[in-house]
């Protein structure tokens, strides 16, 4: 399901539908992970701070 999820996010961000900050919403609640960040975008995934 989640291979799904990337798929569609990927496809999204491509088109310009996501952005950055979109897809590091999905890796904060853990629809995705930090491979799947750079993956899609081609940056590093760096975790927000407290």
């Amino acid at each position: 399901m989640l291979n799904i999820f990337k798929n569609l996010a990927s496809q999204f961000y491509q088109e310009k539908l996501y952005d950055k900050a979109v897809i590091k919403s999905f890796v904060l609640c853990g629809a995705l992970n930090a491979d799947d960040y750079k993956e899609i975008t081609g940056d590093d995934y760096v975790a927000p701070s407290a």
